[in-house]
């Protein structure tokens, strides 16, 4: 399994990070526990949603490195379609990083 973890943080308005995770409130979701939960992404697949301190990270998995690839850009379309394609990259910060382990919640 490959797995990546996206950190989302708001460069000026505490509440950008709700446009995002308003947006996947259309979506089928799962609670996991008091600050996080699973929500099914089209063509991104089950997705990991946490609240860590003043940011989010997003966390996905995927069986290979082609369909990480689309999961990753799955959930940054959900951004953009969100905020606006030139918004978005003004209002939050993404940062990817690779992961060893899938998330206990995702296995």
């Amino acid at each position: 399994m490959q797995t990546s973890t996206a950190t989302l943080t708001a460069l000026h308005s505490p509440y950008a990070l709700s446009v995002f995770t308003d947006r996947l409130a259309r979506y089928r979701r799962m609670p996991v526990d008091a600050h996080g939960f699973i929500v099914s992404i089209p063509d991104a697949g089950r997705v990991l949603v946490r609240q860590e301190g003043r940011s989010l990270t997003v966390n996905v998995v995927a069986p290979d490195e082609r369909t990480l690839a689309a999961s990753m850009a799955a959930v940054v379309s959900e951004l953009e379609q969100g905020f606006g394609r030139s918004d978005f990259r003004r209002s939050i910060s993404i940062r990817w990083q690779r992961r060893d382990l899938v998330p206990v919640a995702l296995r």
